[in-house]
């Protein structure tokens, strides 16, 4: 039906599309302003003003999960034909379903949790952090339980870097749900399986199974890779002599770690015919005396039901995983218990491996491995590779001991970059700190405390 407009009409159009323009206009101006004084920024100053902008957005993310949950609550979603908030949400923002599911979970996880939404309106939580609570929250066995954990596992999410906090997340649910932890191991058992499939002029292997398993063949995996690199600085350095660093390695991490796949494939097609070639991975599981002591009484069971184990109260306590971080079904524990070798490794307060008693210049033998059990991934903030070097935090020229409790794992260049850059870390029951020659922790989980100290 075609529709006729007048003078009027128009002229009120165009006046829109100009002050359309004039706003469209002054943002590009503000724009240009505000990235003109961030570019003078550095360092701390610089992380803070950029947390000042991620604190206003974390804000605004609590109000809308408010205004959300008040339409769900009222059903003026059906005003306009909705069937559901998240459908109205859905059309309303023009997003995915999944995205606009994950919003209602979301406001639907605030309106029961008070506090967790009192720390998103203060700028303390990121999107990372309440995808993993809502995740635990929207477990139907045992997210009605979250509210008693509330606080503790606020705490942990506010000061705790997103690895750490997703396993506080993980010991959780197992603590929580036995039950239900217990069916997922099975059921990772049981869905086994390896697929090969060609893709034009290449292949696609993928395989899926067990943690432990799949942490047994990872550390296979990564002792290839790390052979393959040794392969290619041994190059790099009869083909560039002195000049060796100022040149790329001739494969890169993915192409190493595809060749050192192939290399097992290669060398177990012959280990049939080599009797007693292969060698039987070594797996440390990590747990602790509370841990263990509930394990093995829930095996036996107690004449005494007043002395029945209870698991650890609290959720960083309940510890049985793999040194990588992998999960371990409480029944793997066991076995390992009955049939394996058990060593005993004694932690302080601040999850720090104890002194063994060794006097020596470089972390080796059991010196670097008691360093390695604290985490095998490179401390720095947001690095988190595997490949780690063993470090004094005192450096040894400055009487540093050679001792668990003055050591960290870092990557080669954070290795490097912390003697170049004069930077320090500490480690408290939090976790790893890292400081800048100023004094200024690096840190970002600490940003939105300091904004909110600023203000």
């Amino acid at each position: 039906m075609a529709c006729a407009m007048d003078a009027t009409d128009i002229g009120a159009v165009a006046d829109r599309a100009v002050a359309d323009r004039a706003v469209a206009d002054r943002a590009v101006a503000d724009r240009a302003d505000v990235a003109d004084a961030f570019r003078l920024l550095r360092g701390y100053e610089r992380d803070l003003a950029f947390m000042r902008v991620e604190r206003e957005m974390r804000r605004l993310r609590e109000v809308q999960a408010a205004m959300l949950f008040e339409v769900a609550e009222s059903v003026s979603y059906v005003d306009d034909g909705h069937h559901t908030p998240t459908a109205w949400l859905q059309a309303v923002t023009n997003s995915s379903r999944s995205s606009a599911a994950h919003a209602m979970r979301v406001a639907v996880m605030l309106a029961a949790l008070p506090l967790v939404a009192a720390s998103l309106a203060a700028g303390e939580l990121g999107e990372e952090q309440l995808r993993l609570l809502v995740g635990l929250h929207a477990n139907p066995r045992c997210g009605h339980l979250l509210a008693n954990s509330e606080q503790l596992l606020l705490e942990h999410a506010r000061s705790l870097p997103l690895r750490d906090f997703g396993v506080v997340c993980q010991r959780w649910l197992a603590h929580t749900d036995p039950d239900g932890a217990r069916r997922d191991h099975e059921t990772s058992r049981a869905n086994r399986h390896v697929s090969n499939s060609q893709v034009g002029a290449g292949h696609v292997l993928h395989a899926e199974g067990d943690a432990l398993s799949g942490d047994i063949m990872t550390q296979v995996l990564d002792e290839y890779a790390n052979a393959e690199f040794q392969v290619d600085i041994a190059e790099r350095l009869a083909d560039h002599g002195e000049l060796a660093s100022q040149h790329p390695l001739g494969r890169t991490a993915r192409q190493r770690r595809y060749d050192a796949m192939l290399a097992i494939f290669l060398k177990a097609s012959g280990a049939q015919h080599t009797a007693g070639s292969t060698r039987v991975p070594l797996i440390n599981i990590i747990t602790n005396e509370a841990t263990l002591h509930s394990v093995i009484t829930n095996y036996y069971g107690d004449p005494d039901p007043a002395a029945a184990a209870e698991p650890p109260t609290s959720e960083r306590m309940w510890l049985c995983q793999t040194t990588s971080g992998a999960p371990v079904d409480p029944a793997d524990l066991m076995i390992a218990v009955l049939i394996g070798q058990i060593r005993r490794v004694i932690t302080d307060s601040l999850g720090r491996v104890i002194d063994l008693g060794r006097r020596s210049r470089l972390f080796t033998g059991a010196a670097r491995e008691a360093v390695l059990l604290m985490g095998n991934r490179c401390c720095w903030p947001g690095c988190g590779h595997p490949g780690v070097e063993v470090d004094h935090l005192q450096p040894w020229a400055r009487d540093g001991l050679t001792s668990p409790t003055n050591a960290a794992p870092l990557c080669a260049r954070h290795n490097r970059y912390k003697h170049t850059h004069r930077t320090t870390i500490g480690r408290t029951s939090s976790g790893w700190h890292h400081y800048r020659p100023d004094g200024k922790e690096i840190t970002p989980t600490k940003l939105a405390h300091a904004v909110q100290e600023v203000r």
